[in-house]
């Protein structure tokens, strides 16, 4: 199979129609597979995400949705949204991948890119034999979010989201520090210091980025260092997606305008759906930057 090919259906298929679609794009469905089916919990739930379900548990696969915990605030909320837009009556229980305190993730490498040398996924989602991500195109005046984005940003660890906004690493706001020294004791990479004034500082070489500093510190002292372009913070959630989909096999559909389409290359599929609908390059750098990457 030709993984560049697309492929398209009505949003209103059946299950047979569900079948044919994700055998096009070459889904593995072994009997006992996981598949872990990312969705956007704070969205309405697809109409056809009931259908694909039924279609994978006939081919006997154990399916679930996931999605992960938000950058800030409570981790939990993304949980919260799925009951309320209609996830619990898609026919697959609904998972935060990323555990309910946004902390439970994999590291694993990123090769063959550019800006990062590991990403932080939420655990559930590597836990699966494969992944088909299930997308309802979004663009508006920020940016173009299609399937590279629900990979990279919405499989990310709440640590991944962050590093993919930012330089990756926290800063310091010394006059908010009261030189508790808790960020020091749950840094375990040596990254949180003691200044000689008293104060903490982050030693970058050592920091992780994991920003468990940030959520411990009683004062908000600890904060992300938000100095990247729009372009950057695209291109870094492009690598995450690479990242992604070089560990498990993946699948991918994404829904405009009542029509799903399918394939197994998020980058042609963002692509192709991108050039249809006139979007801006300013919009698009993170599909830029992947086409880049396999130009060599």
């Amino acid at each position: 199979m030709d993984n560049m090919q697309l492929f398209s259906a009505p949003v209103n298929l059946d299950v047979d129609g569900a079948l044919k679609l994700l055998e096009a794009v070459g889904l593995p469905m072994e009997s006992g597979s996981v598949i872990a089916v990312k969705v956007d919990f704070t969205k309405p739930c697809p109409p056809c995400l009931p259908v694909l379900c039924d279609a994978l548990r006939e081919k006997g696969c154990l399916a679930f949705l996931a999605d992960t915990a938000p950058g800030y605030g409570d981790a939990l909320k993304s949980l919260w949204y799925a009951p309320a837009n209609g996830y619990d009556r898609a026919g697959a229980p609904c998972v935060l991948a990323d555990g309910v305190k946004g902390t439970d993730y994999e590291l694993i490498p990123a090769k063959g890119v550019k800006l990062l040398r590991s990403a932080k996924f939420g655990r559930a989602i590597l836990d699966a034999d494969a992944i088909l991500s299930v997308t309802e195109l979004m663009v508006d005046e920020s940016g173009y979010y299609g399937v590279i984005y629900d990979l990279g940003f919405g499989c990310a660890s709440r640590a991944g989201k962050t590093e993919v906004q930012t330089s990756g690493k926290p800063v310091v706001d010394q006059s908010k520090c009261i030189g508790c020294r808790q960020c020091t004791t749950v840094c375990e990479h040596g990254g949180a210091r003691m200044e000689e004034n008293g104060k903490a500082t982050i030693f970058p070489p050592k920091c992780s980025g994991c920003m468990r500093c940030m959520r411990i510190c009683p004062t908000g002292a600890i904060h992300p260092n938000f100095d990247v372009t729009d372009a950057s913070v695209q291109s870094k959630i492009a690598e995450y997606a690479k990242a992604l989909c070089d560990m498990r096999p993946h699948a991918h559909l994404m829904m405009a305008a009542g029509t799903i389409y399918a394939c197994a290359d998020p980058v042609q599929l963002d692509k192709v759906c991108a050039e249809a609908l006139g979007i801006p390059a300013s919009l698009t750098a993170g599909i830029q930057h992947l086409l880049s990457l396999r130009e060599g």
